[in-house]
């Protein structure tokens, strides 16, 4: 089938479905489910991530701002509901959502995230350390990360929707080598959560 055959037969299906031979006169089509519009505030998820080793869910807080600005954090838990010991890294960002389309099957977006991330191969100590490792164990490092969000927004009602998020990025280390199990100093990451929200 030459290009030409395969656009004029397009064509033809195009012309042949309802909604191109009759067009509403606003140019809606009044047959077409109406567009989910998901305005998520606060979320709360649970997944996986590339980065973690300690046999323990993700679990990301996410709370909008305005203008579509959000927080979120994500992590482990170390040092909060859990002390065990292997690689983790836990996420503190700001996001951005530069395009959000809303469809009948709910609403999809797509974030920038700008933030730090810590490191940890050891149990959890108090604070962050950028730079150098944390002196006690030589265990946590932290440094600046940048992500990459698209997320799934589908409303279950009475104003709560079902979120579906995937994540990708990078954080950089200065001294990730010099961890007492040294890792590189840049390390890519992903990560997947569903969780609900209102």
């Amino acid at each position: 089938m030459t290009m030409t055959t395969l656009s004029a037969t397009l064509a033809a299906l195009l012309i042949a479905t309802p909604a191109f031979a009759q067009p509403a006169e606003d140019g809606v089509d009044p047959s077409s489910p109406a567009p989910i519009v998901a305005k998520n505030r606060v979320n709360l998820r649970i997944g996986g991530a590339s980065t973690d080793e300690t046999s323990r869910p993700t679990v990301c807080v996410d709370v909008s701002i305005v203008l579509g600005f959000a927080v979120e954090s994500c992590g482990t838990g170390q040092g909060l509901w859990h002390h065990d010991e292997g690689t983790e890294m836990a996420h503190f960002r700001a996001t951005y959502a530069f395009l959000e389309r809303a469809t009948a099957q709910g609403t999809g977006r797509l974030r920038g995230g700008l933030g730090f991330a810590e490191l940890q191969v050891g149990v959890d100590q108090l604070g962050f350390h950028f730079g150098s490792p944390d002196p006690a164990d030589r265990g946590s490092v932290a440094g600046p990360e940048a992500s990459l969000q698209g997320q799934w927004l589908v409303p279950l009602g009475k104003g709560v929707e079902a979120i579906a998020s995937l994540t990708a990025g990078v954080a950089m280390f200065s001294k990730a080598n010099e961890l007492v199990i040294p890792k590189s100093n840049v390390q890519p990451f992903v990560s997947v959560e569903v969780g609900v929200g209102w």
